[in-house]
């Protein structure tokens, strides 16, 4: 049973875990991680370099034999491990250093000095190491000097006899280790760094999923739409003229129309229940796919039998005529025309003959957008036009930068909130949320828009690993940047 429960709370986990928004998080951060590891390897490099001293290391070899030994041959281990190890105590002693030091003329013994026996010989070297190569040298000269006197008090038996002398030390033991411990802190810090961003990407309350979606919002999902490539060619991605990718486009894949299809039956089938017929389409933030999904939203319904009637309400930046109108077409008259009462509603209605929908767009940027669709010619144009479709869906401004959301949502029936995946915070969320039930209009729920995967991550449609709540879709992710709307011109365009 623990087992279970252990494999299960793993299980969990890796649900929880988005590869994708955590890796584009790192990556979106690599300047801030690089700019951390760069200050702590400086760091790190000053204080070793203002601690640091340079060492210096010169070596001789004897031979130790015993005077006993015939031929004074070099078989003596013993001989040379005995006086190693005296003579190890002996190069530390007070009056090998008091004798050094009247040699040197100096005060203090600045040097240390151990002996060692080479494996499997009666070889022994003396090594000294001192601040400066000059008193190292000087150093192991004056002991080496003192080597018969120092040897009788170990053993008279033994004899040291020079092997190798020793030279000028010319280069420092420790030259490179400022360098090496300046990369090691650089590697430890980006190490480090690293995983705290990916920590505290793991630990963002966004939503990353339908069921982060349903988990962390006092909301229903109404479905998930994958982020499609937004250029047709390369020429466009240079340029960066991004395309509105709709259902009715060629283009379009199998998965993207499905998974408006499932959208539409789900706002269709809300709609029924409450018999309602206005259905407003908004979001919290600017760029998070509110005005394609209402556009797609739209051309399902119209798919699926329905007359429906698709309104830009978002005067203060109009999207959806750049969606259905050629570059060429000419638009008689501008909604906001017909609300502020300077034309007729008939010169304002587009029909798409070849998509099947009526329109009502905006070229033209109103910096009073409030004052006019909460004006009487709004409210009178929804309740003359609602006696003439099935739908009435309506684009709005994003509700974080005007009233304008609020006040076509107390002109409609139904409410729809466009969520951008792992963009706006779910407290945030929540109060969008609050603010669209407390209006006239009946929140139906939220659609996770502009999903994104590893490669080879993304699931498909179809079967019961896929669909609706008998499935996971998986963890995607498109990092979203909030925009700002800034001034436009009352001019038409």
């Amino acid at each position: 049973m623990n087992e279970y429960k252990q494999d299960y709370q793993f299980a969990s986990l890796l649900e929880r875990l988005d590869l994708f928004s955590i890796l584009r998080d790192v990556l979106r951060n690599l300047w801030a991680i690089l700019l951390g590891a760069i200050a702590v390897a400086m760091i790190v490099n000053m204080t070793v370099r203002a601690d640091f001293r340079n060492t210096y290391s010169t070596t001789a070899t004897f031979v130790v034999t015993s005077k006993t030994a015939s031929n004074y041959t070099y078989s003596n281990l013993s001989a040379a491990s005995t006086m190693a190890n005296s003579f190890s105590n002996i190069l530390n002693s007070n009056l090998l250093k008091k004798k050094v030091c009247e040699d040197l003329g100096t005060d203090t013994f600045r040097a240390t000095a151990s002996a060692k026996v080479i494996n499997g010989t009666n070889l022994m070297t003396l090594r000294v190491t001192a601040d400066t190569p000059e008193n190292t040298y000087r150093t192991i000269r004056s002991i080496m000097y003192n080597m018969n006197t120092l040897t009788q008090f170990v053993s008279a038996d033994m004899v040291m006899e020079i092997l190798q002398d020793p030279t000028v030390p010319t280069r420092a033991d420790t030259s490179f280790s400022a360098a090496s411990q300046t990369r090691r802190a650089f590697v430890l810090s980006m190490t480090a760094l690293i995983l705290v961003f990916m920590y505290l990407s793991y630990r963002k309350e966004t939503v990353k999923s339908e069921k982060d979606l349903e988990n962390q919002l006092d909301a229903k999902s109404l479905g998930m739409i994958h982020q499609e490539n937004e250029y047709r060619s390369i020429k466009e991605w240079v340029g960066r003229k991004k395309r509105k990718l709709l259902v009715t486009d060629l283009s379009a894949k199998f998965e993207f129309v499905e998974r408006f299809k499932k959208i539409a039956a789900h706002v269709s089938s809300q709609a029924h229940k409450i018999h309602a017929k206005v259905i407003l389409v908004t979001s919290v933030q600017e760029h998070e796919g509110k005005s394609t999904t209402c556009a797609n939203l739209a051309l399902t319904l119209v798919q699926q039998g329905y007359s429906v009637l698709l309104i830009d309400g978002d005067m203060r930046r109009p999207t959806l005529n750049t969606m259905f109108l050629k570059p060429n077409d000419k638009l008689k008259a501008s909604l906001g025309s017909v609300l502020m009462g300077q034309a007729n509603l008939a010169d304002a209605m587009v029909h798409d003959e070849e998509r099947g929908l009526d329109l009502l767009l905006n070229k033209r940027n109103y910096t009073n957008s409030t004052d006019i669709v909460s004006s009487d010619y709004m409210s009178r144009l929804i309740a003359l036009v609602r006696e003439h479709y099935d739908f009435i869906v309506i684009d709005s401004p994003p509700m974080s930068l005007m009233a304008d959301a609020e006040v076509l949502a107390d002109l409609s029936d139904m409410s729809i909130l466009v969520v951008k995946y792992d963009t706006v915070l779910a407290q945030d969320l929540n109060d969008a949320i609050d603010s669209l039930r407390d209006c006239h209009a009946h929140f139906a729920g939220c659609v996770l828009s502009q999903v994104q995967s590893l490669p080879g991550a993304r699931r498909t449609i179809g079967g019961y690993g896929g669909y609706g709540r008998y499935g996971h879709y998986g963890r995607y992710g498109k990092y979203g940047r909030y925009g700002q709307y800034g001034h436009y011109e009352k001019a038409e365009q």
